[in-house]
């Protein structure tokens, strides 16, 4: 099964959509407020974007949390705990009596749907949907701008099948030796071209290490994060759309769009691996950590 997500860090997609290769397909964003957004990204930071454009941050923000909120009360989305639970009894309390009507307007005139919004939205951390709820003023923080962002960038981030982005088996002569291999067992295996954009396969074999200590036995591993950035030779970046891990120690990368005419070599950059340790006995303990490790792969595309 594909992931949607391929795990790659805002700045690192907003970086390549300013970079990007020719032939980009790039959605317009729906609302002003995200076009606003797309625009100032162009030169700013997703860090910056509270402090230079609150109100579309924090409306933008602030709708995203609204949906979510909206899923929330169907109970279909595997909303845990108990303000989860309150904010399906209420929700369905509110339509057995033939409440309906946007969720605004519901929230505000019906004192018990939005006291179980308010403990849900606290208990997720939706702090400006909280603030909403209480009359407050909307005012957005740094993650709420990276927040901002990273809806900027599913906004316009192409729609396309992931048969297009690399179809079949490998393409002959396009990846020259089979790619090059980068510390701690990456290795390219495959480039697969399709219409749209490319399919690039990668071999992760990171260490695994179980050992008997005195606390028993204790699992040390390394897992690979992916990609997190894709450049070539002439300056253009490429976005990774979706990854799979496919459970057979090749992860599958699909980048948009087709490598550019002229480009040579392109450069994988790895997004680093999760690190964890685990005590399996007497008594599980596990402790989980992000450990940075820059590598560079490449793939030299034949002529």
């Amino acid at each position: 099964m594909s992931s949607t997500d391929p795990g790659v860090p805002v700045e690192n997609a907003v970086r390549a959509l300013r970079r990007l290769a020719p032939g980009a397909l790039v959605r317009r964003p729906r609302s002003p407020e995200l076009r606003a957004l797309a625009r100032a990204l162009r030169s700013l930071a997703p860090r910056e974007l509270a402090r230079t454009c609150p109100d579309a941050v924090a409306r933008v923000v602030l709708a995203g949390q609204l949906d979510a909120l909206g899923r929330a009360m169907t109970g279909w989305y595997g909303s845990a705990g108990p303000e989860a639970a309150r904010l399906v009894r209420a929700a369905r309390y509110s339509r057995r009596f033939g409440r309906a009507g946007p969720l605004r307007e519901r929230l505000r005139a019906e004192p018990g749907l939005r006291t179980a919004a308010l403990g849900w939205a606290e208990a997720s951390g939706c702090r400006l949907l909280v603030d909403e709820l209480l009359g407050a003023p909307l005012v957005p923080g740094v993650e709420d701008g990276r927040r901002a962002a990273e809806l900027v960038v599913a906004a316009v981030l192409p729609q396309v099948e992931l048969g297009d982005l690399g179809p079949g088996g490998p393409v002959p002569g396009r990846v020259a030796g089979g790619g090059d291999r980068a510390g701690a067992g990456l290795e390219v295996r495959a480039l697969h071209l399709g219409e749209l954009g490319f399919r690039v396969d990668i071999e992760a074999d990171p260490p695994v290490d179980l050992a008997r200590d005195d606390g028993g036995l204790t699992l040390r591993a390394l897992w690979w994060n992916g990609l997190g950035r894709v450049a070539d030779d002439l300056g253009h970046e490429y976005l990774l759309l979706a990854k799979d891990p496919a459970g057979t120690g090749i992860v599958r990368h699909w980048c948009h769009p087709r490598p550019a005419a002229g480009a040579r070599v392109l450069r994988l950059e790895s997004g680093g691996y999760r690190g964890e340790l685990l005590r399996l006995d007497p008594s599980a303990a596990r402790t989980c950590a992000d450990v940075l490790v820059k590598l560079e792969l490449t793939v030299r595309l034949a002529a």
